[in-house]
């Protein structure tokens, strides 16, 4: 190996490893693989679950990233980068690209990778698991010609220290959850952080009482997903997790639901989802959304004059809307008020029509942000 060869390696391999502890250290790692592969651009990619994770590219305009979204170019039919498959490290390049472009891909991709300088290149698998995968590429112009052994084995060399980087990523973001909990700990507050697949990465010590606890409790954990009890309540809160996790709509950054107990007399929860800032080098490793559990504290029954003011409700129906949201069970509420429950079923049904609301875990929400 000539000296030179050796000290570029040194050097792409050291970027690698320093990217997650350097402020824009991903695109200098990347900038530098281009450069010392002669390619014209370096790439990270991360898909999921039949999407787009990230998608880095250094200096590339936004116009790539629109376009690659719009053919799809996650999928392994229209991207035969992505049809290749090879074990992880494994590095493949024009010769294996010869014999995908013959069984997938499609013109959209062609004109994609002309357009944007990627017609050749060489590539590996980093990360392939825990419903992800992460490749890394170099990508090269037709002008750059094709990659040549020297080119492959840095790039192999940087391939390396690019998984070695992408895993400290990873612990990185499991050790900032796992101190955010324990910031919630401090307090003594039940607070869930979920991941992009929905399942719950890390829980403070008070939510594991809460979900560990016997009984009818409000929470549970079903295979390492947050839900709820009640199936009324498990449905309003997988629908509002489901909203924060998509992260599409701007009003959806902070939620709250009622999360009644199955239990009469037994105290139900507020819950409140907060959606987390995406990081600008997001791996798909990091947190997504935050719940905090609050237990029910009965509100006295003198609220009753306000809630009849803001939601138009006549004393009796305030009454029971206020006795929802304290967590008390439709059959208690129907004895203690010597009703039937049919009267007391109609006379919710008013409540819900008047707060503009469509179920008793939403109505109970309300009433929370309303009085306490």
């Amino acid at each position: 190996m000539d000296s030179l060869f050796a000290r570029e390696m040194g050097e792409v391999e050291n970027a690698f490893l320093a990217a997650p502890f350097e402020a824009d250290g991903w695109n200098a790692a990347l900038r530098l693989l281009a450069r010392r592969t002669r390619s014209s651009r370096a790439q990270l990619l991360g898909i999921g679950d039949a999407a787009t994770l990230f998608n880095f590219l250094p200096d590339i305009d936004t116009a790539y990233q629109r376009e690659f979204e719009e053919i799809e170019g996650w999928r392994p039919d229209v991207n035969w980068r992505v049809a290749v498959s090879a074990r992880p490290l494994e590095i493949l390049s024009e010769a294996h690209y010869d014999i995908a472009r013959q069984h997938s891909g499609t013109d959209d991709y062609e004109e994609h990778i002309r357009r944007w300088d990627g017609v050749h290149g060489c590539q590996t698998t980093l990360v392939e698991g825990e419903g992800l995968l992460v490749g890394l590429a170099a990508l090269r112009s037709e002008d750059d010609g094709r990659t040549e052994q020297r080119d492959r084995k840095l790039f192999a060399a940087g391939a390396t220290c690019a998984l070695a980087a992408v895993r400290m990523q990873q612990a990185i973001a499991q050790r900032g959850a796992a101190m955010t909990v324990g910031a919630f700990d401090a307090i003594g507050v039940a607070a869930f952080l979920i991941d992009r697949h929905g399942a719950v990465a890390a829980l403070s010590a008070a939510a594991e009482a809460i979900v560990g606890a016997s009984g009818g409790d409000a929470l549970c954990l079903r295979r390492g997903r947050l839900g709820a009890a009640r199936r009324d309540a498990d449905m309003s809160l997988q629908a509002g997790l489901a909203r924060a996790l998509d992260g599409t709509s701007p009003d959806e950054a902070m939620q709250q639901h009622w999360i009644g107990s199955p239990d009469a007399g037994v105290g139900g929860l507020l819950c409140e989802l907060f959606r987390l800032p995406r990081r600008e080098w997001d791996f798909g490793f990091e947190p997504r959304v935050l719940v905090v559990a609050r237990p029910a504290a009965d509100i006295p029954a003198v609220r009753t004059a306000p809630l009849r003011a803001a939601l138009g409700l006549t004393a009796a129906e305030a009454e029971i809307a206020l006795r929802l949201a304290n967590g008390e069970a439709r059959e208690e509420i129907a004895t203690t008020r010597g009703t039937s429950p049919q009267t007391l079923g109609t006379q919710i049904k008013s409540i819900l029509r008047k707060s503009d609301v469509g179920r008793e875990a939403e109505l109970a929400a309300l009433v929370n942000r309303l009085l306490r």
